[in-house]
């Protein structure tokens, strides 16, 4: 029997589907290859009354007997309870969970069980929902239907799309259904979307023929008209037609208000059918309306508070406005709840909701309890407020961010107090932009009167200041920042310098960083921050974006040290947000390390939302450290988190990464991969590319996620490589011109690119260019003492010097000094070159031996742009270089995802261990391993052991 878990509302449709051809089609097709181990998702989009829930009902249906289903629908007045939706849909299915990580398990039950366990991050709540979802369909496949999902709270949102995004071939499918002005458009990005437009004349005859064969052909044309292609317009609207009506011997009366969409006349049919129902029955239904539980028994209960029983409920469900199954009562359609709610007067709703405010006391649940006071309430009232407040807290421990924003917004409107008002507007903006509603944030922001308290103050100069990063001012967010530094630092100078190194960051990413570092240092020069450390790491990095990088390194190495060893006082997010600063300083190991172990930290904590940052950061270190093949997966993966938790920014980052690596490997950016290229970005399986080969990386960040083009200075960079590697000098000068000359954006751009500028320079014979460039990096170099800045600087050296003596020498000397710096493909470059000095001094046999060692570098990396080059130079020395063996790379074969899987399985970890950790389905990660084994000539993971998967 099919099992069923339903919410409030049972959004019913008309059963007959005419006109949904394709609509049907498509959900069949899903629902099959839910049934064949192909799991899918797709959000149905269209108006109230347009057959929505009529596919649902379909989908419930064709599944019945055969499979597990899950449904549940999104009510407005419980839009602001975190996992509300979630806890409705799940709540039955939890006693059935068996091998769910532990820390995956506490967050799915502080989530949907209400324990007092933290539920935590939203996302790693959406990988225990997956996890659930696939441990159900072991014994059956699993449908989840989704009804009226723009009114399903954030965090349900957010849970329910990163599993949906990531069911693989799980036999899971899932339907989300919303109203056509939904957000939950604009936030399901990479699930197919099906437009329920209005049915042809032709299809709405054949609907209203079908259901009411008697009507008259002229009544038959007004109530087509009337009903604009609506598919429940029609029906309605003939079923409420009387006999005479429908044979033409009665016209239609004037209640049918030509100007109102077809949905609020059906609207007034409803609210027709509830005036005509006894008083003690519209006061249930009120109460029914107003709850989100669908609860039988708590409706009920939460009734006799306002004088109805339950048998009032009977003449509800004869007028076929709401269904009672089991415990659960559905209404029989949205529509149908808004009459019997705003039909209510104010009184009556206010009564509803305290009667159920009382009734969510008596069953624990003081989250709703505060929601229903709050709703009841009309002008202020300090003690719901505070009750609220309290509320905020509760749902902050859940994870519900948007949820504590909600609540804080709306206790500042029960709050007199001009003080205390703006405090909770200030903390209601600051959860909005936790949450990612940035323009909710800055709504709220705006709101906020003069505020006394330093850290209200603070938080609300960051709030501001994020929002105006997120825009594209980062000059202006420098000044909020600097300019609240100013107002705190006396009473908390700790506060004080979180936002001066807050401000640094901006500086980093100023119009122009060297004036935005020297002004904040001017403004701020005068605060007393004491011997915050903090303060100190600010305080480098300004002086080495002012101009200072003697003095700036010094800090920042302090400064690094001690985020190191402090780092378990604070939590994973301030812990990535103040890492990795000494990469100024090249210290590119050490920095990787200290990433690892973060990454580590995100995976074991479950925190989803964190970890594309982590990845971004190990993905740059491991393109810098000339790790490519390592470099790409860790992009892929990191691209594929970020576009399924909502991150923009960092899936612009990290495709900016992907299109370096194509460059690397001979792949031009395409026209497209502009920041105008595209305006839609979306997710999916990061698993659809070769880890090596020419051109992976592009395609992956491309194909994949279609709109998510990388940011402009990656994007200037990998032309500018593409140009070098492929012998266009004059092109490539060019580039690197614009990334090293004038204010940037990007410093270790910039710095890595100097050593490309001076090789481009001196091969198009402009040597007052390479010198200055050469200047530029020597002074960097000697700041950072790193072996391999060391190394690079000898190289420019070498293509600098003024006779074959010194250069020789300064090649020599430069790969002496790349003996264990862990640059390889620097290291190959440094041999390429000097190969291709030697060629020219008629040193063949040196020349070849030189020039055959960087290809084998270029070849493992891999860098075919770079290794074609040396192929090139190897001929050009009387040499015939042996093409790779077929075969030979193996591990090129695979895609990024089934690299990641096969890694981790090559370890002894189980298919389950290892979704854990990569957030897939123990299911998907046995197709990524199936598909694994024939390119790598094996037959089991037993073998992989053995297997070089470097």
């Amino acid at each position: 029997m099919t099992e069923t878990v339903r919410a409030g509302v049972d959004d019913r449709g008309p059963a007959d589907l005419s006109g949904r051809d394709h609509e049907r089609d498509a959900l069949d097709g899903l629902l099959a290859g839910a049934r064949e181990g192909r799991g899918g998702a797709v959000v149905l989009i269209g108006e109230a009354g347009s057959g929505k829930t009529a596919l649902l009902d379909r989908c419930a249906s064709a599944v019945a007997g055969g499979a597990l289903l899950l449904r549940c629908t999104g009510v407005q007045s419980e839009a602001a309870l975190p996992y509300a939706g979630l806890h409705v849909l799940l709540r039955g299915a939890l006693d059935r969970v068996r091998s769910l990580p532990e820390r995956q398990l506490r967050a799915l039950r502080g989530a949907v069980a209400l324990d007092d366990v933290p539920a935590g991050d939203r996302f790693l709540v959406g990988a225990a929902t997956l996890g659930l979802l696939d441990e159900l369909s072991e014994e059956r496949p699993v449908v989840v239907l989704v009804d009226d999902a723009q009114w399903l709270d954030l965090e349900t949102v957010d849970a329910l799309l990163f599993a949906a995004r990531r069911l693989g071939m799980g036999r899971v499918a899932m339907v989300f259904a919303a109203h056509e002005d939904s957000v939950v458009l604009d936030a399901a990005p990479g699930l197919p979307v099906l437009h329920l437009g209005p049915l042809t004349h032709a299809e709405g005859a054949a609907l209203l023929g079908g259901r009411v064969p008697d009507l008259h052909a002229d009544v038959s044309s007004r109530i087509l008209g009337l009903a604009q292609g609506n598919p429940l317009a029609l029906v309605e609207l003939a079923g409420a037609l009387t006999a005479a009506q429908r044979d033409g011997s009665e016209p239609l009366d004037a209640r049918e208000i030509a100007v109102l969409p077809a949905s609020w006349r059906v609207r007034r049919i409803f609210d027709e059918r509830i005036r005509a129902l006894p008083a003690p029955t519209r006061l249930l239904l009120t109460v029914a309306a107003a709850d989100d539980t669908g609860d039988v028994a708590l409706v009920v209960a939460a009734g006799e508070r306002v004088g109805a029983v339950a048998g009032d409920l009977g003449p509800a469900e004869a007028a076929d406005l709401v269904r009672v199954s089991g415990r659960r009562l559905v209404f029989r359609h949205p529509l149908a709840r808004a009459a019997a709610y705003q039909g209510s007067v104010l009184v009556e709703r206010a009564s509803a909701h305290r009667a159920l405010a009382e009734a969510a006391q008596g069953a624990g649940d003081m989250g709703r309890r505060a929601w229903h006071l709050a709703a009841a309430t009309v002008g202020y009232d300090e003690e719901v407020a505070a009750e609220l407040e309290r509320s905020a807290e509760l749902f902050r421990s859940r994870g519900g961010r948007a949820a504590v924003a909600a609540a804080y917004r709306r206790a500042a409107r029960l709050t007199e107090d001009q003080e205390a008002r703006s405090l909770r507007l200030a903390a209601a903006s600051a959860a909005a932009a936790e949450a990612g509603q940035a323009e909710l944030a800055g709504t709220l922001a705006d709101e906020v009167g003069p505020v006394s308290s330093p850290p209200a103050a603070a938080r609300l100069a960051s709030v501001r200041a994020a929002l105006e990063h997120r825009q594209g001012r980062a000059e202006s967010a420098r000044l909020l920042l600097v300019e609240a530094a100013s107002e705190v630092t006396s009473y908390c100078p700790a506060t004080g310098a979180w936002l001066l190194f807050e401000s640094a960051t901006m500086a980093w990413d100023a119009p122009d960083p060297v004036a935005a570092a020297r002004d904040t240092r001017v403004r701020t020069a005068a605060l007393d921050f004491g011997d915050d450390p903090v303060h100190r790491g600010a305080a480098g990095v300004l002086d080495t974006l002012a101009g200072d990088p003697v003095g700036g390194a010094a800090a920042i190495r302090e400064f690094a040290g001690y985020v190191v060893r402090t780092r378990h006082e604070r939590g994973l997010a301030d812990q990535v947000r103040l890492h990795g600063w000494d990469m100024l300083l090249g210290e590119y190991g050490t920095v990787h390390d200290e990433a690892v172990a973060l990454e580590r930290e995100c995976r074991a904590e479950g925190a989803v939302g964190v970890l594309p940052r982590v990845l971004l950061r190990l993905a740059r270190l491991r393109l810098f450290l000339g790790r490519h093949r390592d470099a790409y997966t860790t992009a892929v993966e990191g691209l594929e988190i970020a576009c399924d938790t909502g991150q923009r920014h960092l899936a612009t980052m990290l495709s900016g990464v992907l299109v370096v690596l194509a460059a690397l490997d001979g792949e031009p950016p395409r026209e497209d991969d502009g920041p105008d290229g595209a305006d839609s970005w979306g997710g999916g399986d990061s698993g659809e590319r070769p880890g090596g080969g020419r051109g992976s990386a592009g395609r992956a960040g491309r194909d994949l996620y279609p709109g998510v083009a990388p940011i402009p200075i990656w994007l200037t960079r990998a032309q500018g490589l593409l140009d070098l590697g492929l012998g266009r000098y004059d092109r490539a000068l060019q580039r690197f011109a614009v990334l090293t000359g004038g204010p940037h954006r990007h410093l270790m751009v910039s710095v890595h690119s100097l050593p490309d500028q001076v090789e481009a320079a001196v091969r198009t014979d402009r040597a007052a260019d390479a010198g200055r460039a050469a200047e530029r990096f020597t002074r960097w170099a000697g700041v950072t003492g790193t072996a391999w800045a060391g190394a690079v600087e000898l190289r420019c050296r070498a293509l600098l010097a003024a006779d074959d003596a010194g250069a020789e020498e300064w090649y020599e000397r430069a790969l002496a000094a790349h003996e264990g710096d862990g640059r390889p493909f620097e290291e190959a470059r440094t041999r390429l070159l000097y190969g291709e000095w030697l060629r020219r001094a008629r040193r063949r046999a040196a020349a070849r031996d030189a020039l055959t060692t960087a290809l084998e570098s270029f070849e493992r990396m891999p860098a075919a742009a770079w290794a074609d080059r040396a192929r090139t130079e190897l001929r050009a020395a009387g040499a015939t270089p042996a093409a790779p063996a077929a075969g030979a790379d193996l591990v090129g074969r695979l895609t990024a995802q089934e690299l990641r899987v096969v890694r981790l399985a090559a370890t002894g970890l189980s298919n389950r261990d290892i979704g854990a950790r990569l957030f897939l389905s123990p299911r998907t990660v046995g197709y990524h391993l199936s598909n694994a084994y024939p390119k790598l000539g094996v037959t089991s993971r037993a073998a992989l052991g053995a297997l070089d998967l470097g």
